[in-house]
């Protein structure tokens, strides 16, 4: 009998689409949300999970998404324009039940903003642009390993 494989859901909220057009020293190389949900699922197949994108620029859409895929094993969301308000995403992420690492970018700690992510978060990947994302998944896929490890 087979293990199931390991599901990741990767969301991506509000201004994601314009990667490419931003400051290439925050933001990296990534010429788009497609390039970088790409990588991300590569990286995954890589790891043996299979990693589920999903984006939007309306809060309820990734509050919806969250809600109707409870067969994802864990999450990562940079919540793009989000991180100040997303009140309602965090509680759909902190209610699945299920691990989540949110992930930025660029470092908004260090201009002096808090994400209201942080606090119900499995962890937080900040300032390392596109590889944030990869380092995030392996941390993930680790975490549920050792978990599934646990129960057996």
């Amino acid at each position: 009998m087979s293990e199931k494989t390991l599901r990741i859901g990767l969301l991506n909220g509000l201004n994601m689409t314009s990667l490419g057009k931003r400051d290439k020293n925050i933001y990296g190389i990534i010429g788009s949300l497609q390039e970088l949900e790409d990588l991300v699922s590569e990286a995954g197949k890589g790891l043996g999970v299979e990693v589920v994108p999903f984006h939007s620029n309306h809060e309820g859409d990734l509050v919806d998404f969250i809600e109707e895929h409870d067969e994802i094993d864990a999450w990562m969301i940079n919540p793009g324009g989000l991180w100040a308000f997303g009140e309602p995403t965090k509680l759909a992420l902190h209610q699945s039940g299920k691990p989540f690492v949110e992930v930025h970018f660029a470092n908004i700690f260090a201009t002096g903003h808090d994400s209201v992510f942080t606090s119900v978060a499995t962890g937080t990947v900040m300032g390392f642009r596109h590889f944030g994302y990869l380092g995030a998944l392996v941390a993930l896929v680790e975490e549920l390993k050792a978990g599934r490890d646990k129960a057996a």
